[in-house]
């Protein structure tokens, strides 16, 4: 709104309520006690305004880099290295049918009890040592060239169901981190290649954003090392695959998908 008096509107505002002309002895500090004094200070308010309004700008903020996350990619197969299609619809065909055999069971309540005592979900030392026995801490001793006794080589327990099904989903998320973790210390082995697949068939649906980015990193280490193998004959290629496969497309991670 404007009055007549007022000239810096340039003519390009309609005047909607009329004003009266303010007086000499107006006081806009003073509270309105009429609908017109209200109104008067509207406008008194909208002269003080600028017509243009501009900002000084700190140039060196500007000039700031900006860091740039690149997206991940995963590493190119060799040729001959990747299952068939007919290959990866029999693996999720098998894969789903253990997984509703899982679901049976859990709905049932008629879980085995495990072999052993288990560890607690936030014990990863004692995991590591349930999982692969000693040969952790052995591969760990030969990297660091200790010349001291080694101890004996004590086996790690498998994947059972009877095991697995009794570990809460935040205790199958650790264990996916762990192993994530290991892997990258370690390299691959064929004992975490079954906990991976058995981890990853007790996952329940729908996923965390946490453990679905947890679960593609996996995916992806797999798949830089199958690209370092040099032979499609290697011992590790098939369980690489498999674990490939299922969380591309079973965790429906499409951009991981082998084709």
């Amino acid at each position: 709104m404007a009055s007549d008096s007022d000239s810096s509107d340039c003519g390009l505002l309609n005047q909607a309520l009329p004003t009266p002309t303010l007086s000499s002895n107006f006081r806009p500090v003073a509270a309105p006690t009429s609908a017109e004094e209200y109104i008067q200070h509207v406008v008194w308010e909208a002269r003080q305004c600028k017509a243009v309004v501009t900002v000084d700008l700190e140039e060196h903020k500007l000039n700031k880099p900006i860091a740039v996350v690149q997206k991940q990619v995963k590493a190119t197969a060799p040729k001959g290295f990747t299952p068939s299609l007919e290959s990866q619809q029999n693996l999720m065909a098998s894969f789903s049918k253990l997984r509703a055999h899982i679901a049976t069971l859990r709905a049932s309540g008629k879980i085995p009890r495990p072999p052993i005592v288990l560890p607690g979900i936030k014990k990863r030392e004692e995991w590591c040592k349930l999982c692969f026995g000693n040969s952790f801490q052995l591969a760990l001793l030969k990297q660091s060239s200790q010349d001291s006794m080694q101890p004996q080589l004590i086996e790690g327990q498998q994947p059972l169901l009877s095991i697995l099904l009794n570990i809460k989903q935040k205790g199958i998320e650790n264990l996916l981190e762990w192993h994530a973790q290991w892997l990258e210390v370690l390299g691959f082995s064929e004992a975490q290649g079954r906990w991976f697949y058995a981890l990853l068939a007790c996952l329940e649906k729908p996923l965390t954003p946490e453990t679905c980015s947890q679960i593609r990193h996996i995916a992806m280490m797999c798949a830089k090392i199958r690209a370092s193998l040099e032979t499609a004959d290697h011992p590790h290629l098939s369980q690489l695959n498999v674990i490939i496969c299922i969380v591309a497309r079973y965790f429906c991670q499409e951009d991981l998908v082998d084709h």
